[in-house]
């Protein structure tokens, strides 16, 4: 064991320095200048780092490589993968559905598995833009569009327009209005009163004709001109002691004694009377007759009375032809 000699104790030791003052003034210098070089500011924030966090919704564990020898040993046996209730797998195999079923089809149809000629989209495919053929239409050509073809077109329209309109008067003679027939299938006695205001009408018709007729023959005897110049024209004959005779003009009274008759009448208030009153008129139209309407007497009653048409009149050789009158009208309805 070794012993080495301690170091003798110094006798004296140097006196203590001399605690040196404090000078406050420059040290409060160094503290203002070292402050004002410090600058205070915010910190700058710290970019986000986004984790995406996927959990599996199947738990698929671990296995640990074994031998044979060792699972042998260990009387390891596979086990079965557990059934889940939600899984998946579970859950493409219910989207695709069993080979061959309806659902299988539909999902091979959206995914074009069958089609060869399938393509994916292209960039172009995702542009926007309309799906029907654009057309520009050139609107400086609307000037002539207003001045030829809206003409024709409305030249058009109304030929179209007077073609559908019912004809009226002397062209609507001998056809039965369906109107007509609508009311007289709801009205009860409507048929008898209908057929006796034909009859008078037909009578007044037939009797007419058959005077203008004989007025005609009696004036082809008389050597009366068919056509005269004038309604009012005076025929002078000179005779052949030459004495004139004056015959009277073709077109004087008594000629039409029988122009128009009184067919209906009733009392003004008699609402019910109305339909009698449709009924002449409708007759008049079907037979090419002038029907009207009018108020008279105290008490008031209404007259619907029949007549014969002006132009008939007027040119009534023309017109006339003696022909047979039209089916009786109360046998078509």
């Amino acid at each position: 064991m070794a012993i080495h000699p301690t170091a003798p104790a110094p006798q004296s030791q140097a006196p203590a320095a001399a605690a040196a003052p404090i000078d406050i003034e420059a040290w409060t210098e160094q503290a203002t200048a070292a402050l004002s070089s410090v600058t205070i500011s915010v910190a700058p924030s710290v970019p986000s780092t986004g984790v995406t966090l996927q959990i599996p919704l199947d738990d698929h564990p671990v296995s640990r490589d074994a031998s044979a020898a060792q699972a042998v040993r260990a009387g390891y046996v596979k086990r079965r993968e557990p059934i889940r209730r939600d899984s998946m797998k579970s859950r493409e195999a219910l989207l695709k559905g069993k080979e061959g079923s309806r659902r299988r089809q539909r999902w091979e149809n959206d995914r074009l598995l069958s089609n060869p000629h399938a393509q994916p989209p292209q960039p172009h495919d995702w542009e926007i833009r309309p799906t029907y053929p654009v057309r520009n239409v050139p609107y400086y050509l609307a000037p002539l569009w207003d001045t030829t073809f809206a003409a024709a077109s409305s030249t058009r329209k109304a030929k179209a327009s007077a073609a559908k309109q019912t004809p009226k008067g002397a062209d609507n003679a001998g056809k039965v209005p369906k109107e007509l027939r609508e009311k007289l299938k709801r009205a009860r006695g409507a048929k008898s009163l209908l057929e006796n205001l034909e009859t008078e009408v037909r009578r007044f018709v037939a009797g007419w004709e058959d005077s203008e007729k004989m007025r005609l023959e009696r004036e082809a005897e008389e050597g009366i001109p068919l056509e005269p110049d004038s309604e009012d024209e005076e025929i002078v004959f000179v005779g052949r002691n030459g004495m004139m005779n004056d015959m009277r003009s073709p077109r004087t009274s008594g000629e039409f004694e029988r122009r128009e008759m009184l067919l209906f009448e009733s009392p003004a208030d008699d609402h019910g009377a109305s339909f009698g009153r449709f009924l002449v008129h409708h007759i008049g139209s079907y037979y090419g007759l002038r029907t009207w309407s009018v108020t008279t007497g105290n008490p008031a009653r209404r007259e619907a009375y029949i007549g014969l048409k002006d132009a008939k009149l007027k040119s009534g050789r023309k017109l006339l032809t003696h022909s047979t009158l039209p089916r009786p009208l109360y046998g078509l309805v």
